[in-house]
């Protein structure tokens, strides 16, 4: 048997593992989001599901940005708008790394030998660093929402209690960026 075929044949062990320790964290909420996978009644486990799929099936696949990319970033904007630290937003991952090492860990290096083992590591370490990226893309543009309705209050109410006339309106709103 392949590594690729022995990936295959483990897929979905891997995937509901990987997704009971991912709810896990969710405390009494997880059994809600378990229960219910649906895109339109729960879009947030229906995401997170079909995110978690891909990347599991792209673990046993050839390497590609171009298949992995939409599930980290799918990922990363769920987890952007949840307030977690970075750390916490990608711990999932090393979730995945343990599930590995612990069920499949001694099978991959007895059957495959080490280096099939370090480079599924090295593909999930690969998978962390992009996914920090997108992370950190939908964090700041959370942030420059949130700044830029803060400008938006403010200024109604200075209107509001006439601090502010016609000429100053004109400029508020023009986006200066360095």
């Amino acid at each position: 048997m392949s590594f690729t075929a022995f990936i295959e044949k483990h897929k979905g062990t891997i995937l509901k593992l990987w997704l009971n320790s991912f709810w896990e964290r969710f405390g009494e909420a997880a059994a809600f989001f378990k229960k219910e996978i649906d895109q339109f009644t729960n879009p947030f486990a229906y995401h997170i599901e079909e995110s978690f799929r891909g990347l599991v099936e792209a673990l046993g696949e050839e390497f590609s940005w171009d298949k992995i990319d939409p599930y980290l970033d799918k990922l990363a904007q769920i987890r952007a708008v949840q307030e977690v630290t970075p750390s916490t937003a990608c711990l999932f991952f090393l979730d995945l790394k343990k599930i590995l090492r612990e069920h499949y860990g001694e099978k991959i290096i007895e059957d495959f030998g080490v280096r099939p083992f370090l480079e599924l590591e090295d593909k999930i370490n690969s998978f962390i660093l992009r996914f920090i990226d997108f992370y950190q893309r939908y964090r700041e543009r959370l942030y420059e929402i949130r700044l830029e309705e803060w400008k938006r209050a403010n200024y109604l109410l200075l209107k509001r209690a006439g601090l502010i006339g016609e000429f100053e309106s004109q400029n508020l709103f023009e986006n200066k960026k360095h």
